[in-house]
Formats: structure tokens, sequence, C-alpha cells
């Protein structure tokens, strides 16, 4: 498994999302699928991995994974419904490639593994890799803004959500 995140010693603040792997930052517009750059799956960034294990962003409940296990979604315990979206695309690898650690309605800390990917197989079949993190619920907040462009470490905090 790939190192655990950078701050696992420092807990996320209320209103602070984690990134779930390293890479660099880029905004959700840059994201080639419609449904991430329009802003249909919330306010959030996307992320062009370098690491091959995606760690919960905050600490809270998973509230869905899925079959192929490239996304997973948590619930906060502050209220915040957030997305891990691992690629675009990824569904058609039907599972091929991806480890799930948790399941639904457990409870985790933020830094806990949720999912391991493997990018080399996502380039191989001519997918984007690219991790996109969103709140689902952005409405419910004043804002949502990203606190990173360019690179970030696994931990480092992402975004910053203010009601």
């Amino acid at each position: 498994m790939d190192e655990r995140p950078a701050s696992l010693d420092v807990m996320a603040c209320a209103g602070t999302i984690l990134a779930p792997v390293g890479g660099v930052v880029r905004g959700l517009e840059s994201i080639s699928d419609p449904i991430f750059s329009q802003g249909l799956m919330g306010a959030g960034v996307g992320i062009a991995p370098s690491s091959d294990v995606a760690y919960a962003p905050v600490s809270g409940t998973v509230a869905a994974t899925t079959k192929t296990n490239h996304a997973i979604s948590l619930v906060s315990d502050d209220g915040a419904e957030v997305l891990v979206h691992i690629g675009m695309d990824t569904v058609m690898l039907h599972g091929e490639g991806f480890s799930r650690f948790v399941e639904r309605g457990d409870h985790v800390i933020a830094g806990a593994a949720l999912v391991a990917f493997d990018r080399a197989l996502v380039a191989a079949r001519g997918l984007d890799a690219t991790v996109a993190v969103t709140v689902l619920n952005s409405d419910a907040y004043a804002s949502v803004r990203a606190l990173v462009d360019g690179p970030v470490a696994s931990g480092a905090a992402l975004l910053h959500m203010e009601r």
C-alpha cells in the first residue's frame, strides 16, 4: 500500500477536506466528464494522482460505495457530503484494478485507507485517472473553495467550506 497521508498527526479542522491522494490539483472545469466539469456533483477539484491509494478526506461515515469500487461518498462528522471519484469512465473497468478497504456504514477517521487503485491499468486502458473530490451538498454552504492550486500531498488541506 502507498505511504500514509502526511497529515495524519493533524486531524482535519471542521470545514476542511483533506486531499485523498497526492498529485496535482486542477479545477473541476478542466475535467473531461461534464458531470464534474459543470459542477453537477457539487463544488470541488480534480487531482491528477501520483499515488495509488485514496484515503478518507474527512472523518465520518461511509455513505455509499460502488460495486466497481471507483467511487465512495462519506458524510463527515460535521455534515459535509464528500465524494471521492477515482478516474473518469473507470466504471468500465468493472472493478478490475480496484480494492476497497471500507464498507457502507463504516465510521472512518481522516486519513484511513479507502481504496487502492492501479493507475497503470487505468492509463493502459486509455482512461483518465483524475480523482474528483466534491462536496455533494455544496448548496448547504456559503462557499466551498480550493486551498491548493498545483501540487498537493495526500492528507494536506484541500478544500475549505464555510456555512
